[in-house]
């Protein structure tokens, strides 16, 4: 059996994981965040989000997301890695 390189699978990890977290912060901002804006102007009179504070949520998320999905997938490599050398009978 051949060894995963770890690097490049922490890589790939990440950029899965950054760019399925932008999909889904998309998405709730386009679902949510009018609904959300509507309620706290109903409630307070003012809205609860401003568009500054959606993108900064947006990219705290991603950047977070590619540091998980890069450590989990380099972890999975490694892992994968040490289980090749345990022989089995």
């Amino acid at each position: 059996m051949e060894k995963l390189n770890q690097l490049k699978f922490g890589f790939a990890g990440a950029i899965t994981g950054g760019v399925f977290v932008l999909l889904a912060e998309i998405l709730l901002m386009i679902k949510l965040v009018p609904w959300y804006n509507s309620l706290m102007i109903n409630i307070y009179g003012v809205a609860g989000l401003s568009g500054f504070d959606i993108f900064k949520i947006i990219f705290i998320s991603v950047i977070i997301a590619l540091a998980i999905g890069f450590a989990f997938a380099w972890l999975f490599a490694w892992l994968y890695n040490k289980m090749l050398m345990i022989r089995v009978k």
